[in-house]
């Protein structure tokens, strides 16, 4: 059997930055609302303007191990028989934010098959993958919202203490609302 293995007292640094817009060569525009490295992943939270004027919360999840993969968003939350976590961006609460629609990634998932345990475990190719899902704004104006991630970075023979449930606040700017 195929062991995990897990670093014992793991310390998560979590640094939130705010406000930088920057324009896109499509004629959308992003507006920077958090970034942090905790458990060997760096992870950046944006919000996304396209050229068709529709809004995304986009967080790109990059492991800081080369060779290391992130988990599928479709995993179960607690991994299949408690093995793995899947790669999340959700919206926990939020004034004037609302979802309208899937979480969507940049990378199709891959299968992972431990046949000793007999599972298959969907992985996005080892490196950064950026999930985003669709939001609309009930008004314009600034508004606040509490997020949550969750991912675990591994190699097909180690594994990284999980994100479970990390929430964070955002303020997004009455610009990116408009």
């Amino acid at each position: 059997m195929r062991s995990l293995r897990m670093p014992r007292g793991a310390a998560a640094a979590l640094a939130l930055a705010c406000g930088a817009c920057r324009a896109d060569a499509g004629g959308g525009r992003s507006w920077q609302l958090a970034s942090f490295t905790a458990r060997d992943v760096a992870v950046e939270v944006t919000l996304e303007r396209d050229g068709a004027g529709k809004r995304w919360l986009a967080s790109r999840f990059t492991p800081t191990r080369a060779g290391y993969h992130l988990y599928g968003k479709e995993l179960p939350k607690a991994g299949i028989r408690g093995i793995g976590r899947p790669t999340l961006l959700e919206i926990v609460s939020a004034s004037g934010l609302a979802p309208s629609g899937a979480l969507q990634a940049d990378r199709a998932t891959g299968n992972l098959v431990e046949p000793l345990l007999g599972l298959t475990f969907p992985v996005y190719p080892a490196g950064p993958v950026t999930l985003r899902r669709p939001v609309t704004f009930a008004r314009p104006g600034a508004a606040t919202a509490e997020l949550s991630v969750t991912y675990m970075a591994c190699t097909e023979g180690t594994c990284l203490a999980p994100a479970i449930d990390k929430r964070f606040t955002v303020e997004i700017p009455e610009a990116a609302t408009r």
